[in-house]
Parts: structure tokens; C-alpha cells; sequence
């Protein structure tokens, strides 16, 4: 799937800008109000970019008085700029190694039958969507939180939740990979099939191998880098 998602494009389109010395650095961004008028975007996908370019430290966002430019980007090549977001899903896919298959075993054995349904459910939307060409990102998404709701322990999903903003950052990549949104929902199936049948080995096993394919993806991009 190719067709960028908006806050994408404003991610692009503010990174250009600096890029282009609209904005140097130690300035002020217009307000995101204005920038969403000005860019024809909702201010939600204004935000969601300012939000990514803070985490890369491109952007200096201070509360209450607005969002300054912190690195030139000549300073910072694109390549570098990507290499140090990569690394960032690298460290969270690893994190997520370590916690998800565990919470697909534990979603096996103490799920009830609506929630495992429910992530039945959600996978085979996932299927059809992507069958059909479209988004489905918030079905990628509500996927790995039933699981974690399902699991029934309270710390292990609330700090999956603390890092929300991560895991959209980690799918909106793994989403352009070629084969990888078919691949993610026969595992998505599969492990919403084990959940289903109580099966803990199963469903660890399968989240492990999910998780393990986008780990390897991540790696690839590393060493493209030549880091």
C-alpha cells in the first residue's frame, strides 16, 4: 500500500520546509491552526506530524508557547534523520518480542468468548480490507489491544498503551513493507485462531514468528543505512 496517509504528507511537507531554510533553525512554526489552513489538512494530522518531528528531535515543542525548528536538516541528512527513527522501532519491536507473545499466551488461557471473538473478528476485517486495497491501520491497531485487554493483566497492558504512539509510528512503516499487510493478517488469523482453541503454545509461538518477520524488516533498513 503506497498512498501516503495524511499526517505523512504534512510530515514531508514541514520537513521540506525546513530543508528549503522556510523555517531556520531556533524559529517559530506558525501556529497549527494556520498551518492546517494553510496546508488544506486537518489540524489532528498537523499535530500527529509536529508530534513525530519532536520525537526526531527536528522540531522543539514547548508548552504554551509553540513549536520551534531545533536541527537544520542540512545539519542532520535525510538519511541520518531515518536511520535514528529506525533504530527507534528497532529498540520497540524488540521490546514488543519480549512482552506480545506472552500476551498472546495469556490472552489463550484466560480470554472469554466474546473477547476472543472479538479478535477474530477484528483479523478477519483486517483480511477483507486489505483485500480490497484499503486502510487498515485502526484494525492492525485494535487487534494487538484485544489481545493485550485479553489477557487480563492490568501492568502488562497499560504499558503497551503508554506506548501507543510508538506502535502507530512502527505500522505505518511496517504497512509500506511489500507482502507484509497480507503476511501480518495470516498471523493476525491464525493467532486469533489459537486464542480461540485455548491454545498457549500456539499463540505464543505465532506472535513470536509475527514479530520476528518485522524485526528482520527493521534490521534490513538498518543496514541499507550503512550505520
Amino acid at each position: 500500500m503506497g498512498k501516503k496517509l495524511t499526517y505523512e504528507a504534512v510530515y514531508d511537507q514541514i520537513k521540506q520546509n525546513i530543508k528549503d531554510g522556510v523555517w531556520k533553525q531556533g524559529e517559530q512554526l506558525p501556529p497549527l491552526e494556520q498551518l492546517s489552513a494553510e496546508l488544506g489538512v486537518g489540524i489532528s494530522s498537523v499535530r500527529e506530524a509536529v508530534r513525530i518531528l519532536g520525537k526526531q528531535k527536528i522540531l522543539r515543542i514547548e508548552q504554551g508557547r509553540g513549536t520551534y525548528v531545533e536541527h537544520e536538516l542540512s545539519e542532520a541528512p535525510a538519511a541520518r534523520i531515518d536511520f535514528l527513527e529506525r533504530a527507534t522501532m528497532l529498540q520497540l519491536t524488540e521490546s514488543r518480542l519480549i512482552i506480545e507473545p506472552e500476551l498472546a499466551a495469556l490472552a489463550a488461557v484466560k480470554a472469554t468468548e466474546e473477547e476472543a471473538a472479538a479478535i477474530m473478528e477484528t483479523a478477519r476485517v483486517m483480511k477483507r480490507k486489505i483485500e480490497k486495497g484499503q486502510d487498515f491501520l485502526k484494525e492492525d491497531m485494535r487487534f494487538h489491544e484485544l489481545i493485550a485487554k485479553a489477557s487480563h493483566n492490568e501492568i502488562m497492558y497499560h504499558m503497551l498503551e503508554r506506548i501507543s504512539d510508538l506502535l502507530i509510528d512502527s505500522r505505518r512503516k511496517s504497512m509500506k513493507w511489500e507482502g507484509m499487510d497480507e503476511k501480518a493478517s495470516s498471523y493476525h488469523f491464525l493467532i486469533a485462531q489459537a486464542i480461540m482453541q485455548s491454545n498457549p503454545t500456539q499463540a505464543r509461538a505465532l506472535m513470536k514468528c509475527h514479530l520476528e518477520d518485522m524485526l528482520v524488516e527493521f534490521q534490513k533498513g538498518e543496514g541499507e543505512i550503512g550505520v
